[in-house]
């Protein structure tokens, strides 16, 4: 499947997306374009190239901070005691009949090359995501985030792991 990935808009059609998980499918329907218009989290949709209108996928970032006693160890040393940078991941899904063609895999890494872009304009340390359930988290830990402890499908990566994989 060839995709394009575009921000959101209320020309595609999203009353139709279905990913098997009704608090995304919900979010995607009720809040991503009002959140996008108020600055609160943007949503970027991908759409079969054939048909633009049609998402076969969605993720949704923001700016967040991340408190250092709320890091996982592994990755505490060298920072500073008090909160740290990050762009969040709130959302990512696919639509169920899209699944298996790497499309969340194009999502992530649009979603990781967007933090890298911006890291030129505005401090971030850390890309962030919050796991919508084990599923999710094993996909992230499978391109090399690290879980937290406590919550645990709270998962993160350095900008530097993430511009040493793309260069």
């Amino acid at each position: 499947m060839d995709i394009e990935i575009i921000p959101i808009s209320k020309h595609i059609k999203i009353k139709d997306f279905d990913c098997g998980i009704e608090d995304l499918n919900r979010y995607l329907r009720q809040f991503a374009i009002p959140n996008d218009r108020k600055n609160i989290g943007k949503s970027f949709v991908a759409v079969d190239k054939s048909d633009q209108t049609k998402p076969v996928g969605y993720y949704t970032v923001s700016m967040a901070q991340i408190l250092f006693n709320e890091l996982p160890d592994s990755i505490r040393k060298g920072l500073p005691r008090y909160p740290i940078p990050a762009m969040r991941i709130g959302k990512l899904a696919i639509d169920l009949k899209s699944q298996g063609h790497y499309i969340g895999a194009k999502l992530l890494k649009d979603a990781l090359l967007r933090a890298v872009n911006i890291s030129s304009q505005v401090a971030l340390h850390f890309i962030v995501v919050d796991a919508i359930d084990e599923n999710a988290k094993a996909f992230y830990l499978k391109y090399g985030f690290t879980a937290f402890e406590e919550p645990p499908l709270t998962l993160v990566i350095s900008l530097k792991t993430v511009k040493a994989a793309i260069s």
